[in-house]
């Protein structure tokens, strides 16, 4: 029996997880903004360079680790223990565990051979000196794989024992290394310091694994297992999962290459935007969806698909309750949370307005990144990868050409890559949302309690756009966050209050 009073619940333990890392990065960035710049970065202190030798190891990262081996490793892991069966779950467990291993050491060995090509596509438009940055901090990045790999095993076989502490703690020591990068060698060693911090970061953040493994009394064996069926299957589950996120990689990967053609600072404008956007998606959307999978991969398997549309319902409605108003907020407060968190040192008042604007039409789509990585891991539930991957195809494709045209034809610049992205992502959504109620043959969410979301959104955002307009958004930082407080804890007791006297609850 578990001791209530010790029990953190999971997507709780998960969002504070979040919340701390989230604070984390955003120390990162404000180290990054205030040491590099953005349109003032030049050699190895543009920073553009490091976010553009990041695609490559990144893309790894995300094709073979995040989300595609959880994807392919947890419904049948889960299977093995539901049945009784812990010896083929652990030598199923060791076999893919060493497998990738193996898999992302070759890829990372040709991707450092080639690093001189792959530079020169993702840095289209960069001159020789950068393009020998990006090359050099490329090659050191491509380290940082060969840790996930081994970690995203770890993580997954937590995940299936609904194990969340020691997974939590990976990305706080992720961006603590690279905050240590910064901090120790980025001002004497520009981003190749920051590039080393990365490699730190990831090392960390496998090693904070370890304690895990008596917890979930993991049984080591050193085996390949190559020709076992259920390893076989699991890369047949992972091969259209990985056409889905390497779909989502090259939107990036291609949306980096259009940027490299704009302004000097473009492409850290446009990351410093995505991250801070990507703090209530890592709070809200990734805990839920992290924290249901292992549920509803347990209920895909019941004989009707009723118990698996409550619980989606409920991740689903949960999400939107809390996503709808952090949007509103985040919209109405962007240019004072660039403020706060950016302008400093050689970031300047330029360089905040352009990531204002950028993080305004990034926010639009909130709602569909959050609700996307749950409906993912619905079809993933049923083994089904290939859908996820069409629907992000679609959305690519419009993503891409939005970009070409807005940003390069019509010369929005980065602001044009940053609308693109946003429908491309709205459209994944609806359409696996769409794709799912035709296979549970129902409708999901309660439309009607979504629309009253909305409607307490819009009446929070009066409040907050009231108290924004009464305080004085002045002074030191300290002052400043001070001042930021108040439309924030406005808004949110506006938007709790209301929800609280109308008998709406999060799920």
């Amino acid at each position: 029996m578990k001791d209530r009073r010790l029990w953190i619940p999971p997507t709780l333990l998960l969002a504070f997880s979040a919340l701390f890392s989230r604070g984390l990065g955003i120390m990162r960035d404000h180290l990054l903004a205030s040491t590099f710049g953005a349109a003032s970065g030049h050699g190895l202190f543009n920073l553009d360079t490091y976010y553009a030798a990041f695609e490559i190891p990144d893309m790894l990262y995300n094709l073979l680790i995040l989300g595609t081996i959880s994807a392919a490793f947890i419904p049948i892991f889960t299977r093995y223990r539901k049945e009784g069966d812990e010896e083929s779950a652990w030598a199923f467990a060791n076999s893919m565990m060493h497998l990738m291993f193996i898999g992302v050491a070759v890829i990372a060995g040709v991707a450092y051979l080639f690093a001189p090509w792959l530079a020169r596509f993702v840095g289209a438009g960069f001159g020789p000196e950068d393009w020998a940055t990006t090359v050099h901090l490329m090659r050191i990045m491509l380290l940082s794989p060969l840790f996930f790999s081994v970690a995203g095993v770890l993580i997954s076989i937590q995940d299936s024992y609904k194990h969340f502490f020691f997974r939590s703690l990976a990305p706080l020591f992720y961006n603590g290394g690279i905050i240590l990068g910064i901090l120790k060698f980025g001002r004497e060693f520009g981003v190749v310091g920051v590039t080393w911090g990365v490699v730190l970061g990831a090392a960390l953040q496998l090693l904070i694994q370890l304690p895990a493994l008596k917890l979930v009394h993991f049984r080591y064996k050193p085996q390949l297992g190559w020709r076992r069926p259920d390893v076989r299957k699991a890369f047949k589950l992972m091969g259209p999962r990985v056409l889905g996120l390497s779909i989502t990689q090259l939107t990036t990967m291609l949306n980096t290459v259009i940027a490299s053609f704009m302004a000097t600072g473009s492409i850290t404008i446009f990351y410093l935007s995505d991250n801070l956007q990507n703090l209530p998606i890592g709070l809200i959307g990734i805990s839920f969806a992290i924290t249901s999978f292992a549920t509803l991969s347990e209920l895909a398997s019941e004989p009707t698909s009723e118990a698996f549309t409550l619980e989606l319902r409920r991740v689903l409605q949960a999400i939107l309750f809390l996503i709808i108003p952090a949007t509103v907020g985040l919209f109405l407060l962007r240019h004072e949370i660039v403020d706060v968190i950016l302008l400093a040192g050689r970031f300047t008042i330029q360089d905040a307005e352009m990531t204002a604007a950028v993080l305004g039409f990034m926010a639009i789509s909130l709602f569909a990144q959050s609700l996307t990585p749950v409906l993912s891991r619905g079809f993933y539930a049923f083994h089904n990868t290939a859908t996820p991957l069409y629907a992000g195809a679609a959305g690519a494709l419009v993503a891409v050409t939005g970009s070409l045209f807005l940003g390069l034809s019509l010369d929005w610049g980065i602001k044009g890559i940053a609308v693109a992205t946003s429908v491309g992502n709205i459209l994944t959504c609806v359409l696996l949302y769409g794709f799912m109620t035709r296979h549970l043959q129902r409708d999901i969410l309660d439309w009607k309690k979504i629309l009253r979301i909305v409607v307490v959104s819009a009446l929070m955002g009066a409040a907050v756009a009231v108290a924004r307009g009464l305080v004085p958004f002045t002074g030191t930082l300290l002052e400043k966050i001070g001042w930021l407080a108040v439309p924030v804890a406005v808004g949110a007791g506006v938007y709790f209050l209301i929800m609280r006297v109308a008998g709406l609850k999060v799920s």
